[in-house]
């Protein structure tokens, strides 16, 4: 592959010449780098551009596998706390991804999908990357939310910068950063407030079947449920007892469960309407 790219750097079309002139005398060039290296012959027409034979090697380079990018899943009804190659941790939340590079002697990155607690140690620039937006510190700690569209940061200590799209806030202890139809808000939180850290989920007006979703990860159990789009949960539950949050859950939205196995539940509403 390095051959291919010293002779692509090397090389250009000549003045005056064809498409296939050109491509021609590059293949020559190609073929009498055999007697050094084993080369796997092209099969491209002629037909074919040089530029478009350049971008499709660039292509592979750039897209090569990262033998040295780490990455740590956490499965449903779990949490894992991960040592990071600076001694910062990162503690995984169920269902949570996590991705790094063992090698932090340029830069401090990591990639996040789901939900992690970071504790930073001081040093360069540190930054969670997820797919809606990217959380920038130099020594704190700090909770990120990211599934699906829902992205939101809590500052624990220190100082955040968190950015979406175009939109950039810094936010300190105590305070939050939410996007909220593309519009990244900053609000407040109590600092003392019991967090999922400890098992703890506490919910004001959120939607119920981002909790429902919640539930469903801390107790790795499949939740059978009717169409809750659009209502409202406020309260909260506890990781230590299954029937228990789901009592806390259903019974103020109207709602019944049956524990059917190990892994299912069925969930209805609780009243039904005769006909």
């Amino acid at each position: 592959m390095e051959k291919y790219q010293d002779i692509l750097k090397q090389w250009k079309v000549p003045a005056g010449k064809s498409t296939d002139q050109a491509w021609n005398e590059l293949q020559a060039k190609l073929n009498n780098r055999t007697s050094e290296t084993k080369v796997i012959a092209f099969s491209w027409r002629p037909m074919v551009s040089v530029a478009a034979a350049a971008a499709l090697i660039i292509g592979l380079i750039l897209f090569w596998p990262n033998e040295s990018l780490k990455s740590v899943a956490c499965n449903a009804g779990s949490h894992q706390t991960v040592a990071l190659p600076d001694a910062s941790t990162a503690l995984l939340n169920a269902g949570s991804t996590i991705s790094f590079s063992e090698d932090w002697s340029d830069n401090r990155t990591v990639e996040l999908k789901g939900q992690a607690f970071f504790e930073v140690i001081k040093g360069s620039k540190f930054q969670v990357v997820t797919p809606v937006g990217v959380v920038e510190v130099l020594g704190t700690s700090f909770d990120v939310f990211s599934r699906n569209n829902d992205f939101r940061v809590a500052c624990r200590t220190g100082k955040v910068r968190v950015t979406a799209g175009k939109q950039s806030v810094e936010i300190a202890p105590g305070f939050t950063a939410v996007l909220e139809n593309n519009r990244l808000l900053v609000g407040d939180f109590d600092l003392s407030e019991a967090d999922w850290r400890n098992g703890e989920f506490l919910y004001e007006e959120a939607d119920l079947t981002n909790v429902m979703d919640e539930l469903g990860r801390q107790f790795n159990v499949q939740l059978q449920l009717p169409s809750v789009a659009g209502r409202k949960y406020t309260g909260r539950f506890s990781n230590k007892n299954l029937e228990e949050a789901l009592q806390l859950v259903c019974l103020p939205m109207g709602l019944k469960y049956t524990i059917m196995s190990d892994n299912v539940v069925l969930i209805e509403e609780a009243t039904t309407v005769k006909r």
